[in-house]
């Protein structure tokens, strides 16, 4: 590769237009649909993460509108930016053709392709915590430490994004004490200066939680304990984390990841110890995870940020073998861009063509939502007086977004997980008022004890492929009343939420 730079831009631009042309073919999941909900009544933070993404999707919003095209460009928009900010983070440690190699080998991995036209607060975390690495490494390899309170800025927006942006911060310590220059920074008062911006800078997201009873906090452990995982689940939930991220990153490119980062450390003398850089903070950010994996399940895109530098190790690695004449070098190439190519294809393919019936699909999430808020429209249009309810925050948010006058949705979460519906609804506004219930399951009998009479209409049904319909189930619940089984949860659903936290926490004591 002779020009890198100039090469990888245009291949960058290439796959972002492709993908911003695949994206804009498919719906938008629940969980978009969900944190673009939070860009309606913008705040610092929300039930379980703080408010960087409802920021940028305010902002992005009102600059390109808020279609279904925008949403995707937004996407597209900030896995452009991590990948320029992990090259210009990789050519200071490895060479400009490793470098813009191992960018390019991210794109095609399942795990980036599929989350690069995905909008979470995942696209966003990796964004800034690509640049906050670029910026750590020049701190350190160019002995800049002015410039830790500027890091401590990026550190802050990190976690505006997402509260694992710790753990990345936390990966960063370990390298830094591999590095003679970075562990005299630490005598000086500028790390300590970035660590206060950070703290000051985050400070409003703890003091909404100080206000808020420390939901977010508690939700986000919840989500990091799982009472069930005991006994030989840890174990098996040890090897559901592995197995997730060998699906993710695919087997090969793992395997030969965590040798080039081990090689790193072997070879630490020859390179003055730069690549342990990347390796470093990616073995810590994996490691923390692994650990936690014997406590709960870890979804396997929680770890996406260690593999900005794992997979261009790996190709490093390979280079590096490629240049010293070793014959099996070429083939480990081969077999590596393959192996992550061809499951990224399937994976594809099967979002616009179903290639099997499988019963749980997370493809599926793509499809239906914009015909069930037909539906509810006419069925709104019937009963107008009525308010949408659903169980659960998924559907909640896919209506909000799906229909245009953006109404308020209410989820009667007493025994499922709470989420920012349970902190915005106020039950006490749908006394004596009629409700349009839409879930995949019947209503719950407790809560339809609340009302005075309660008739299931038509159902909607989208069917995709040969895998079973989806069928979500609508009831019409005239004059809710406030006594009954679940009055104490309509009182204070807040206080209903923790307190059931709170059982569970004990109940793996």
């Amino acid at each position: 590769m002779r020009r890198p730079l100039a090469s990888l831009l245009l291949i960058l631009l290439l796959f972002s237009v492709l993908r911003l042309a695949l994206g804009a073919q498919v719906g938008v999941i629940p969980d978009e649909a969900y944190y673009w909900t939070w860009s309606l009544q913008p705040d610092w933070c929300y039930w379980d993460q703080p408010g960087g993404i409802a920021w940028a999707h305010w902002l992005w919003d009102r600059a390109f509108g808020a279609s279904r095209l925008s949403l995707r460009a937004l996407a597209v928009f900030l896995a452009l930016v991590a990948s320029l900010l992990t090259y210009g983070l990789l050519r200071r440690v490895l060479d400009e053709t490793a470098a813009a190699l191992g960018v390019l080998l991210l794109q095609i991995t399942p795990l980036f392709a599929a989350g690069s036209v995905l909008i979470l607060h995942d696209s966003l975390l990796l964004a800034i915590a690509a640049g906050a690495w670029w910026l750590f490494a020049k701190i350190v390899l160019d002995d800049r430490p002015r410039l830790w309170p500027l890091l401590g800025v990026l550190f802050a927006l990190g976690l505006y994004a997402k509260f694992s942006m710790v753990i990345v911060a936390f990966g960063f310590f370990p390298a830094l004490l591999t590095q003679p220059r970075g562990r005299m920074h630490l005598r000086t008062p500028w790390p300590y200066l970035g660590a206060l911006a950070t703290a000051v800078l985050f400070a409003p997201v703890v003091l909404w939680n100080m206000k808020h009873d420390w939901i977010a906090q508690r939700a986000v452990s919840k989500l990091a304990f799982a009472p069930a995982v005991v006994g030989a689940m840890r174990l098996a939930s040890l090897f559901d984390f592995i197995g997730g991220q060998l699906g993710v990153i695919t087997p090969v490119l793992a395997v030969v990841g965590f040798i080039a980062a081990i090689a790193a450390w072997r070879q630490r003398r020859d390179d003055e110890g730069k690549r342990l850089l990347l390796a470093v903070p990616a073995l810590t950010m994996l490691s923390y995870f692994a650990v936690n994996a014997f406590r709960a399940k870890i979804q396997a895109n929680w770890p996406a940020v260690a593999w900005l530098a794992l997979t261009p190790l790996a190709v490093d690695w390979i280079m590096r073998r490629i240049a010293a004449g070793r014959s099996y070098a070429p083939r480990w190439l081969v077999a590596v861009a393959l192996t992550v190519l061809l499951p990224t294809i399937v994976l594809h393919v099967h979002v616009f063509q179903p290639l099997v019936a499988i019963k749980t699909d997370i493809t599926a999430q793509f499809y239906g939502y914009d015909g069930l808020a037909e539906h509810v429209t006419v069925l709104r249009e019937k009963y107008p007086q009525a308010v949408l309810m659903t169980k659960r925050y998924q559907t909640a948010s896919e209506l909000v977004y799906h229909l245009t006058d953006r109404p308020p949705v209410y989820t009667a979460d007493f025994a499922h997980r709470g989420s920012q519906f349970t902190l915005d609804n106020d039950w006490s506004q749908l006394i004596g008022r009629d409700v349009l219930y839409v879930d995949e399951q019947t209503m719950p009998g407790k809560l339809q004890r609340h009302f005075a009479a309660v008739t299931e209409l038509a159902p909607y049904a989208h069917q995709r492929g040969d895998a079973p319909a989806r069928r979500v189930r609508v009831y019409l619940a005239q004059n809710m009343r406030w006594e009954g089984p679940l009055e104490s949860y309509f009182e204070d659903p807040i206080g209903h939420q923790i307190e059931r936290m709170e059982r569970r926490k004990h109940k793996g004591d």
